[in-house]
């Protein structure tokens, strides 16, 4: 899955409103964030390979970044930290979102997740159905950006991610990208890295607005000198 992951950070601001959206986005996709690097290192592999399958133009090799395992212990690794520095209530939430991106990822992928390093790969193959895949990453997005208050950057946030997952389910793939593989990962690495940074605009916005104006949605109130 890929821009379906942020509707789970929507959904969890909603219910745990004290968290920053930017720090729920970046957790939902630190393992991709993660895969996107180690690929630049050529320690993992996604080369394009021809296929009128939008989701099956990448032959993916991710081993660690995309395995039970080592979600489970990046998802461990998140939790610690933010169990030392006392933000228990945040720990086991962050730490169950970095979780939830290879539980989500079973739904989508053909057997291309591992378990153990490299080791029994699974995959559930929702993307053997494009169309059907896109209209679940999209719902999922929606429905959780609706739960929030907007603001303006709440709204170039969803035309972003919409656009940018329509053009790479629906447009021809520039010939650029198919020849350089460094290139295709970097654009997608910087589009994540881009919709964590203004993720984190909207949630500066909003916490200005509840200061100057003594409102909270969590239900505390801002007084003012």
């Amino acid at each position: 899955m890929f821009i379906g992951h942020y509707g789970v950070a929507f959904i969890v601001k909603k219910k745990a409103s004290d968290i920053p959206l930017w720090l729920l986005f970046a957790s939902v996709q630190i393992l991709d964030i993660i895969a996107f690097t180690l690929v630049l290192l050529g320690i993992e592999k996604a080369s394009y390979v021809p296929n009128i399958n939008p989701f099956f133009r990448n032959l993916l090799d991710l081993p660690y970044s995309h395995s039970l395992s080592g979600a489970l212990l990046i998802s461990a690794i998140v939790f610690v930290i933010f169990w030392a520095i006392n933000k228990k209530t945040w720990a086991w939430i962050l730490g169950l979102c970095v979780l939830s991106h290879w539980v989500i990822d079973l739904i989508v992928h053909t057997p291309d997740l591992t378990i153990f390093f490299g080791i029994s790969k699974v995959g559930l193959g929702l993307w053997h159905y494009p169309i059907l895949t896109y209209i679940v990453e999209i719902a999922f997005v929606l429905i959780g950006w609706l739960l929030l208050k907007k603001n303006i950057y709440s709204y170039l946030l969803l035309i972003l991610m919409i656009g940018a997952f329509t053009g790479m389910v629906f447009a021809e793939e520039p010939m650029i990208f198919r020849e350089h593989n460094a290139l295709r990962t970097s654009i997608v690495l910087i589009a994540n890295l881009l919709f964590i940074f203004i993720a984190y605009l909207w949630d500066r916005k909003n916490k200005k607005y509840r200061t100057d104006s003594g409102y909270c949605d969590s239900g505390y109130e801002y007084t003012t000198p």
